[in-house]
């Protein structure tokens, strides 16, 4: 028994923050993205897709996007298991409703909140799960579970469940309710950065993110291809992005001038550098002012220069400031520099950040200076 695990995929998410032109360019790479994965179901011999959830961003689902799902489903024929999540709950009257009624047998969807159960005898196979039929479930599907009498047939839970906190609106499954249900493989859905084993034996996973759509996820997506045989379970990612979003640090201490520290910006993006890749820079130690502002007003013609799709350049450095005088010294200067020390010099890499900037603002009020310039480029972030 071979399987496809996915989910979270947002299809037509808004992408508000994008400009209308890249944001349908984002659309369209989500649809890109599910034909991959069809295709790659195929290529894989996979005898089922399951879908934990969050396919599509939200209720409102475009003609194009709900179109391409059943096409897909149609022109590959392989059984799809979904179960709908917070974003694209069930409803009598919506999608999932109307294609599992153009889709036949070939699409099956969960449409209650409680748990339910379908056979599907030709594969030997029991898949378990649920819908959310409102943005919210409190309550975990499993909690009060009545599993049938064991037939043989392997069992598969298929869920948008949140292990995380048994508080949480977002169906609160928990891995003893999983384990007591003696499911051979659970797949979840939900928690976009855990891709990994959730326990011991690797028999309950979260798809992860198919595809990076903003720097809250990092690194390569994909899929897994779950294999059932006998009582072995063996799961192997399959990478499938093309577009993906990293984040790092560098210290910019040893620039002494804007050229080089360009250089060194450069060179370190140069390691992220592939088709489709988004880097999220954040610069630290010490640094010229003049030196950062004109380096962050090049983001985009490094982003260029090195083959990256973009890079943000985030300025955490501190100002090249005499810390030994300004301690001793007894006017405004001094105080606010004594003031905000223990932030300067804290753990929290944000509360030196604010710490660090409202230095400079405050420095440049003392000295008479135009406060904004304090900022950077950009208010030091794009």
């Amino acid at each position: 028994m071979k399987l496809l695990h996915t989910g979270d995929l947002h299809l037509d998410s808004a992408f508000c923050s994008y400009g209308e032109r890249d944001a349908e360019r984002q659309r369209e790479a989500g649809r890109e993205m599910l034909r991959r994965i069809f295709a790659t179901a195929d290529v894989e011999s996979c005898d089922m897709i399951l879908i934990a959830g969050d396919l599509f961003d939200r209720g409102f689902i475009s003609p194009e996007s709900a179109e391409l799902f059943c096409s897909l489903v149609e022109k590959y024929n392989i059984p799809v298991v979904l179960s709908p999540g917070n974003h694209d709950p069930y409803t009598e009257n919506g999608f999932y409703a109307k294609a599992r009624a153009r889709l036949g047998e070939v699409l099956t969807v969960f449409s209650s909140s409680e748990l339910q159960m379908f056979e599907f005898d030709a594969l030997h196979l029991r898949v378990f799960g649920y819908a959310f039929t409102s943005p919210v479930l409190s309550q975990s599907p499993l909690s009060a579970a009545q599993m049938p009498e064991d037939n043989g047939y392997l069992k598969i839970f298929c869920g948008h469940a949140d292990l995380a906190s048994p508080v949480s609106r977002y169906a609160p499954v928990t891995l003893a309710e999983i384990s007591a249900c003696g499911f051979d493989y659970a797949a979840l859905g939900h928690i976009h950065n855990r891709a990994e084993r959730e326990d011991r034996d690797g028999r309950v996973r979260y798809c992860g993110f198919a595809e990076g759509r903003s720097f809250d996820e990092i690194g390569d997506g994909g899929v897994w291809i779950v294999e059932l045989e006998g009582s072995e379970c063996r799961c192997e990612r399959k990478i499938l992005s093309s577009e993906t979003f990293w984040k790092d640090e560098l210290d910019v201490s040893s620039a002494d001038t804007e050229e080089t520290l360009g250089a060194i910006v450069s060179d370190k993006a140069k390691t992220y550098a592939k088709d489709g890749a988004h880097l999220r820079l954040i610069l630290t130690g010490r640094a010229e002012r003049a030196a950062i502002s004109a380096v962050l007003a090049q983001s985009d013609e490094i982003a260029k220069s090195v083959g990256l799709n973009y890079i943000e350049l985030i300025d955490e450095t501190l100002p090249f400031i005499d810390g030994e005088y300004l301690e001793r010294d007894t006017t405004l200067r001094g105080e606010l520099y004594r003031t905000l020390l223990p932030k300067l010099a804290g753990d929290d890499p944000e509360q030196r950040r604010v710490a660090t900037q409202a230095l400079r603002i405050g420095l440049a009020a003392i000295d008479g200076k135009n406060i904004f310039d304090a900022f950077g480029a950009d208010g030091g972030r794009r």
